[in-house]
């Protein structure tokens, strides 16, 4: 009697299955599918997102290379090629670029354009186009945005903005500039030797020093 209970609880579970099957199964068969498509595509994307990098660092550090050994037209071609992609080489091929034209506030802007969202290489193009024309009003101003405080970009914004002072003779702004700059939260070690080397050699009054610093 047991052997009999035991087959027909087999049959009834089978006939379940059956149903089950007949049912749902084209749907078990499409997320199976799915699964397997969807693994398989990641690990393609997966691997060629590693065989571009892995060429883009090939050709990166053969720029190096060519800039290295006096290359640099070859090099500034090198360059210019990676550019064109959106990938950190290709920011990086950038900042290079920029170091062997004639006009590297072209350059400079252009990465600006393209990173606007990015606070970091959106604002560096920022402070490299000042640091080659500090006479420039525009570029100026775009310090002065750059200047507030607690803003990682400050210290060096501050400090252009002093050497800009220095070249127009004006010695007691080119403090404050400093001073302010040496207050600033994300000031460097370097920056803050550099800083202090500078308002060191200024010829400003103490009581406008004091006055700055207040």
């Amino acid at each position: 009697m047991s052997d009999f209970l035991t087959e027909l609880e087999e049959d009834i579970r089978e006939e379940q299955l059956f149903t089950l099957w007949h049912k749902y199964g084209n749907i078990i068969i499409c997320i199976a599918l799915s699964i397997i498509l969807t693994t398989a595509g990641y690990t393609l994307w997966s691997y060629l997102k590693k065989r571009t990098q892995l060429s883009h660092y090939t050709s990166f550090s053969h720029a190096i290379n060519l800039l290295n050994e006096g290359k640099k037209e070859e090099a500034l071609r090198q360059f210019q090629d990676l550019s064109q992609h959106s990938d950190g080489y290709g920011k990086l091929a950038q900042l290079y670029e920029a170091t062997l034209v004639s006009d590297p506030s072209v350059v400079y802007e252009k990465l600006a354009q393209k990173n606007t969202s990015d606070p970091a290489l959106g604002n560096l193009p920022k402070i490299l186009i000042a640091s080659h024309s500090l006479h420039n009003p525009t570029t100026l101003s775009a310090l002065h945005s750059l200047s507030a405080p607690h803003n990682a970009w400050a210290p060096l914004s501050l400090e252009l903005l002093g050497l800009a002072a220095l070249e127009k003779g004006d010695s007691s702004k080119a403090a404050e500039y400093y001073i302010r700059a040496l207050k600033e939260s994300f000031l460097t070690p370097e920056e803050q030797k550099r800083l202090s080397l500078m308002l060191a050699q200024l010829d400003v009054p103490a009581s406008v020093l004091q006055g700055i610093g207040q």
